[in-house]
């Protein structure tokens, strides 16, 4: 099979002969004499497009190395077919040009930082690197793509190189080569070398535009995250539309954007820790205002309302007995205290064999005992209520 592909990457369209067709049930595979489609390999996704009237849904690598054209299952294609291929060319460059900023983040993680990369991956959004480093400063992550975006205003020439395995290891390559026999070199002039077997740009000007998405660790290792191109242009304007629309609403300058929103954050916690307390207290006194001289505390509280600022209050009480209910949605979040005297009261023996009258489900330790019913009929619920009360007061005489 000619690989035209090396040949000129750029090559859009060909004529070729179909020279084999493999049916399976989920795929006509084709092969052909020659061909400009790329098949998935080195983090790179095989292309796609058009053999004549027919779609392209992937190309593939076999065991020989040869492209394999992936099309629908049953495709009426037929051997000795004289077949125009061409490519989505959109899909292609694009995945050409993450393909040499890939190379050209590595290179200089490794040349100027001392960082290797250990795996890497071409996606529909983003580009990833995965490091042999566990932490990385941030500062040295900005001065990367600051470098890498030097480097394309410098439209650095992409340069090919056929040699013998041992000429190659003579090199010293940043990484192991992979491949057994002669290896192709591909070189980001005056930046970087690799044995490679992808396709690239031209020039590194072609990339356009790098820009940083942020890392996290993987597996003991920094994974570094990239868009590329058009996808970095414009996620670099979603940005500065962003900072644009925040400093409509802060009323600031693009340099306090970051203090304005951390003042804003801070005082919204602040905010939430003052209404948090606020409901505790009401909590408390909802149930101080409600609970009985024999210690029996029956709230039906509001559907929005956490049973958990009610369990708060358990502790302000030396004897208790309470059933709190929030209803909504079509089911009951209950909350059941039995503190002080009311603690010999078995819950799993007394209590739970209850539940069946409302389908609910949930559990605790004494003091305190929550879930959920699947039950939001008041008077089921009401039946529920009246039971509770019953066998805490007569356990309790």
């Amino acid at each position: 099979m000619e690989k035209q592909y090396y040949q000129d990457p750029y090559l859009r369209s060909i004529t070729c002969t179909v020279t084999d067709v493999r049916h399976t049930d989920k795929a006509t595979e084709v092969r052909t004499d020659r061909t400009i489609f790329y098949p998935e390999g080195g983090g790179q996704p095989g292309d796609r497009g058009k053999l004549g009237p027919y779609d392209v849904l992937d190309t593939r690598k076999a065991d020989d190395g040869d492209s394999v054209l992936i099309l629908v299952p049953s495709c009426p294609v037929a051997a000795g077919e004289s077949l125009e291929l061409s490519l989505d060319w959109d899909h292609r460059y694009k995945f050409m040009v993450i393909h040499t900023a890939q190379h050209l983040l590595s290179g200089l993680l490794f040349y100027l930082y001392g960082i290797g990369t250990v795996a890497v991956h071409q996606g529909e959004e983003y580009l990833t690197i995965e490091t042999d480093k566990e932490e990385i400063p941030q500062k040295t992550i900005d001065s990367l793509i600051l470098a890498a975006n030097e480097r394309i205003r410098g439209n650095h020439e992409i340069l090919y190189h056929e040699m013998s395995h041992s000429e190659a290891e003579a090199l010293g390559l940043r990484r192991s080569i992979k491949v057994e026999g002669d290896v192709r070199i591909v070189e980001i002039k005056d930046v970087d070398r690799i044995a490679c077997g992808g396709l690239h740009v031209s020039r590194t000007g072609e990339i356009g535009v790098i820009s940083g998405l942020g890392h996290e660790q993987i597996r003991g290792h920094v994974r570094l995250y990239f868009r590329c191109g058009m996808q970095a242009l414009e996620s670099l304007l979603s940005a500065d539309r962003t900072v644009q629309d925040l400093c409509r609403t802060l009323s600031c300058r693009p340099d306090e954007v970051e203090a304005k929103v951390s003042d804003t954050v801070r005082a919204l916690s602040e905010a939430r820790s003052a209404a948090s307390e606020a409901a505790r207290k009401l909590a408390l006194s909802e149930v101080r205002e409600n609970v009985g001289e024999d210690g029996l505390c029956m709230l039906e509280c509001a559907a929005d309302a956490d049973l958990q600022d009610y369990a708060q209050a358990v502790p302000d009480f030396q004897n208790l007995a309470m059933l709190a209910t929030s209803t909504s949605d079509g089911r009951t979040r209950w909350l059941i205290a039995l503190k002080g005297r009311f603690e010999k009261i078995d819950f799993n023996v007394k209590i739970r064999p209850i539940f069946s009258r409302i389908n609910a489900k949930g559990g605790g330790r004494t003091p305190v005992f929550q879930g959920v019913a699947a039950c939001d009929d008041n008077e089921k619920l009401n039946s529920f209520r009246d039971e509770f009360r019953n066998l805490v007061l007569s356990d309790h005489e």
